[in-house]
């Protein structure tokens, strides 16, 4: 996979990224392939606690706090992104690069892969099914990370005309590191839950990642693409 190159024009809330490569035409209406991931999460943030000394200074990076306890409560989030590549070729959903964030919580999610179980065309030609697992680290700062591993699953449409993929949504399930409390720049540490086994103590677990996904060709995003830009927020980087 070549490397894109980063342009120095900021653009509104986000980056253009110029592409080195030139890209196989394969039909007249798709130069190239640019796919539109969304997904919307259902998580859990972090809520702190109990305060028992002063959190006035904002944490400094590596370093955990020990004056609060976070505690865990049910949230939302929204991960989007482009799954894009130099060919337009019918795989280009399964081998492209992907490039995806956390739009609610402003985070890129970085080392971000998608690995294809199932990718196939059922009876008649045009309904498709797949299978796949994301994996990947979502960055919201210097000491915020949350590992993501969730596996999806749906149907589609593979257009014969076209010579490719157009479309799949269905729904995902799996697990992110434990969520933290976006809301104070002074609490570092992730969130801890109470286990049935004891209800006076509080431990280290992953927390849930669930909801509903799609990921559809886009044809303005690979107009732009073909001519060598690709749109991301500006807290989104292709070399992380």
């Amino acid at each position: 996979m070549k490397k894109l190159m980063l342009t120095a024009a900021l653009v509104a809330s986000a980056v253009a990224f110029a592409n080195d490569c030139t890209p196989t035409v394969i039909t007249t209406d798709a130069p190239t392939l640019v796919y539109q991931f969304k997904a919307s999460v259902k998580t859990t943030k972090g809520v702190t606690g109990s305060v028992t000394t002063d959190t006035s200074t904002i944490c400094t990076p590596g370093t955990v706090t020990t004056d609060t306890t976070i505690l865990r409560a049910k949230d939302s989030t929204t991960w989007a992104g482009w799954i894009y590549d130099c060919e337009a070729t019918c795989d280009t959903i399964k081998n492209g690069t992907a490039v995806l964030w956390d739009s609610k919580r402003k985070g890129q999610i970085v080392d971000a892969a998608f690995t294809w179980n199932l990718l196939q065309i059922l009876k008649g030609g045009s309904v498709s099914e797949a299978e796949w697992d994301l994996a990947g680290t979502a960055t919201y700062d210097e000491t915020r990370t949350q590992e993501i591993k969730v596996t999806g699953a749906g149907f589609g449409t593979y257009s014969a005309k076209k010579g490719f993929y157009t479309a799949f949504s269905g729904y995902f399930a799996g697990t992110m590191g434990a969520s933290f409390d976006m809301t104070k720049k002074t609490t570092c540490e992730p969130s801890q839950v109470v286990e049935c086994t004891d209800l006076t103590a509080l431990v280290d677990k992953d927390t849930v990642a669930y909801g509903n996904w799609s990921i559809k060709y886009n044809a303005s995003a690979s107009k732009k693409y073909v001519n060598g830009v690709l749109t991301v927020p500006a807290y989104v980087s292709l070399n992380p």
